[in-house]
């Protein structure tokens, strides 16, 4: 121990005893020192004017350890006053029959607090302790949450980092200006499902499936409604065609194109899957149920061993018709078969739709490991021009969109023809006609009653109808 520390606790003492005994004087922890001077006085009296705050000693920190000491005294004070019924002189105008318990209980208390420093003993210092370990489990579930969300953040922008993006140009995607301001409270999105296999090249691939969902900006609200692939429209610079084709002809913005022009909407974003993605997705949020079809069945078995060679998969078949939980290459096979004997290609589409709306209920049921564990594995296989940030802000809102009851396909009433077209002499699906079917997909998905469809709807409606001969 230096000379600085020796001093410094002689001085603690001499404290400590000048509050056990104000009105004595006594010399014995006094000294006269040439360092502290007038500090260590004998002079009792001298002693009794000393603060702490006027020793070379007198720190902020040791103000504030006093000031800390006086105001617990005086709440414990105030505690067992107001505990005997309050009153003055610690108590002693409290209940009758208590004021020599309570004037006891203080005299107890200071006695204590001199030996313990000014701790609070006692009950009180078992709350403390209970208060103090609340106190620390919320900081840690508060720092746990913090540190949770900016992992899955870094899981998320990892997970996006690897997407693959598409270069759309938005001048050349159809969109009419009075259309785009009509629809302005919607964000609708085009999800394509491409023949593609896994890890094959999509260059010369079709969209064998169309989906659009559209976002009600405020309502949340989202509906789906499905392209059959088999529709004549425009296409562009091959004019009339299959809409499937438009993807071989020229990607995902000339699928946008087509169905920007033909339909009146203002779609400018797209996401391009292949079916190894639906089935990687599926598997992760734990399958999907389906209610099976009897008719089904056969076709299901039959197709599940090519699903599985072309996403990598098991080849389990289906057992029976009913309601059953189906893995990813099950759920794939069921969503592409068309030979059954229910209604062949329209069938088709609309089991689509429902792959697509039972996994997005899954998805919203699940917590967000799981859908980070979707993202990991299904980003690599995705193509999208929608930005990071706007698709981390779809995922923040996520768990608050409602998917809705929706049509099961569009067009909504549909011909058929076979002769010569863009893609040489085929079976055709013809809207009829086109400008009809416009008018309900607006009033039932944007809310816009008795829509008259844009002067290039109309051109194009009349074009098929020339074409087909079908009015």
């Amino acid at each position: 121990m230096d000379e600085r520390e020796r001093q410094y606790r002689e001085y603690l003492a001499l404290r400590e005893h000048n509050r056990q005994s104000e009105t004595e004087e006594s010399d014995g922890f006094s000294r006269n020192d040439a360092k502290y001077g007038r500090y260590f006085a004998n002079n009792s009296k001298e002693r009794r004017k000393l603060s702490i705050t006027d020793t070379p000693y007198g720190s902020s920190e040791l103000r504030r350890k006093q000031q800390e000491k006086q105001r617990r005294d005086r709440e414990m004070q105030e505690y067992l006053a107001a505990r005997e019924g309050g009153g003055s002189a610690g108590g002693r105008s409290g209940r009758s029959g208590r004021s020599g318990r309570s004037i006891a209980r203080n005299k107890a208390y200071e006695k204590t607090s001199r030996k313990t420093g000014g701790k609070i003993p006692g009950k009180m210092k078992g709350r403390n302790r209970r208060l103090k370990g609340i106190v620390a489990v919320l900081t840690l579930l508060v720092g746990g949450t913090v540190v949770a969300g900016i992992a899955a953040l870094v899981m998320a922008l990892g997970a996006l980092g690897s997407m693959e993006h598409l270069d759309i140009d938005k001048d050349a995607i159809g969109i009419n200006p009075s259309v785009a301001s009509q629809l302005e409270g919607y964000t609708n999105i085009a999800v394509l499902g491409i023949d593609a296999r896994a890890d094959e090249d999509d260059s010369n691939a079709r969209s064998d499936a169309i989906v659009v969902a559209s976002i009600n900006n405020e309502t949340d609200e989202v509906k789906m409604f499905s392209v059959f692939r088999d529709t004549m429209l425009d296409v562009g610079d091959q004019g009339l065609d299959k809409i499937t084709h438009a993807y071989f002809y020229g990607g995902a913005q000339q699928s946008l194109y087509a169905l920007n022009s033909n339909m009146d909407l203002n779609i400018d974003k797209a996401v391009v899957i292949n079916w190894k993605t639906v089935a990687d997705i599926i598997d992760s949020v734990g399958g999907i149920e389906i209610d099976l079809q009897e008719s089904e069945i056969d076709e299901m078995n039959k197709y599940i061993p090519e699903t599985a060679r072309n996403v990598d998969g098991p080849d389990t078949p289906v057992e029976s018709a009913g309601k059953q939980t189906l893995n990813g290459v099950q759920a794939v096979t069921y969503s592409r078969i068309r030979k059954d004997a229910v209604t062949g290609d329209y069938r088709r589409n609309e089991r689509m739709k429902i792959v697509f709306k039972e996994t997005f209920k899954e998805l919203k049921s699940s917590g967000f490991l799981t859908m980070f564990k979707v993202m990991r594995k299904a980003m690599p296989e995705v193509k999208t021009n929608i930005s990071s940030a706007d698709i981390l802000g779809m995922m923040i809102k996520f768990k608050s969109y409602d998917m809705t009851d929706s049509t099961t396909g569009w067009p909504y009433d549909v011909g058929s023809w076979t002769g010569n077209a863009g893609a040489g002499y085929a079976w055709y699906g013809p809207p009829v006609n086109l400008a009809n079917n416009v008018s309900k997909l607006h009033e039932q998905f944007f809310d816009q009653p008795a829509y008259q469809p844009t002067d290039t709807v109309q051109q194009i409606s009349n074009e098929i109808s020339y074409r087909t001969g079908i009015y």
